[in-house]
């Protein structure tokens, strides 16, 4: 279900949140997240290991973001269904690891370029793309702030997924992204809600239990769907286009789109033209 919150409702607490983003933390860049998620790098593409979330996720990342972009009218009639859907598409992927979503997308022929801080996980993503032999799918150790000095409007589309619960600094982080579009360009988000049932469901019941390598998140972080639309409407020049609701099975290792964001959510944006 698409879940939209009206302006009206979210402008008083974007002041506050963007107090909160902004004007305490100047970087993006964390690095006690950046060393934790390195540590990461020996089973990054273990399908069956500790980040078996994160692979089962694929597939609907990949579909949100190949929907939007149809719908959005983005892609060509021809390659719609096809291995060909993202056929001369540019694509940042910010904070992109080791490349699980990034050759996903480059797979579907879209000219790809993934950047992260982190030097260990670039290095596997560039190790692992060698098998893809795709040219399309480029990979930099850098962060926004860093690529979007020489990459101001230059991509159809911005995908940040399970990366923004990372972020300290979410406005400045955003804004760069959104930098980096082109007018009329995608953003695609998926990030855990701040709420109760995140808390359990992410920190008691997945780090707790292992179905998360403890210490990956940190619920303070997290974003509520009406503060990133605040910053994106307010300050980033983008319109809301849709915010979904996604679960997900831990003993079954499925995610699903749900009415409800309770737990976590996908938003696409546009920026405007």
């Amino acid at each position: 279900m698409n879940l939209i919150a009206k302006k009206t409702n979210i402008s008083n607490s974007f002041f506050i949140f963007r107090t909160l983003t902004q004007n305490y933390v100047k970087e993006t860049v964390n690095a006690h997240e950046v060393e934790h998620h390195s540590n990461m790098k020996e089973y990054w593409w273990n399908s069956n290991g500790p980040l078996n979330a994160l692979h089962s996720f694929n597939p609907l990342r990949v579909s949100f973001i190949i929907n939007g972009l149809t719908n959005m009218k983005k892609i060509e009639t021809k390659n719609i269904g096809t291995r060909q859907s993202l056929e001369n598409i540019k694509i940042l992927d910010v904070g992109c690891g080791g490349g699980l979503l990034t050759e996903a997308l480059a797979r579907l022929d879209g000219n790809v370029t993934g950047i992260d801080p982190s030097k260990e996980l670039i290095t596997i993503a560039n190790d692992h793309s060698v098998i893809l032999r795709n040219k399309n799918i480029k990979y930099f150790n850098e962060s926004i702030e860093e690529h979007v000095l020489s990459n101001t409007e230059s991509y159809d589309a911005i995908v940040t997924s399970e990366v923004l619960e990372h972020v300290s600094n979410k406005y400045g982080f955003l804004t760069k992204c959104v930098d980096c579009l082109k007018p009329g360009g995608s953003l695609f988000v998926t990030t855990p809600n701040r709420t109760i049932c995140s808390w359990l469901s992410v920190i008691m019941l997945g780090e707790t239990f292992n179905f998360i390598p403890k210490g990956t998140h940190e619920w303070e972080k997290f974003i509520c769907p009406h503060e990133l639309q605040s910053i994106l409407e307010n300050n980033c020049e983008c319109d809301t286009i849709s915010i979904n609701g996604l679960s997900y099975d831990p003993f079954t290792n499925r995610w699903s789109w749900t009415d409800s964001t309770d737990l976590s959510y996908a938003l696409h944006a546009v920026k405007s033209t």
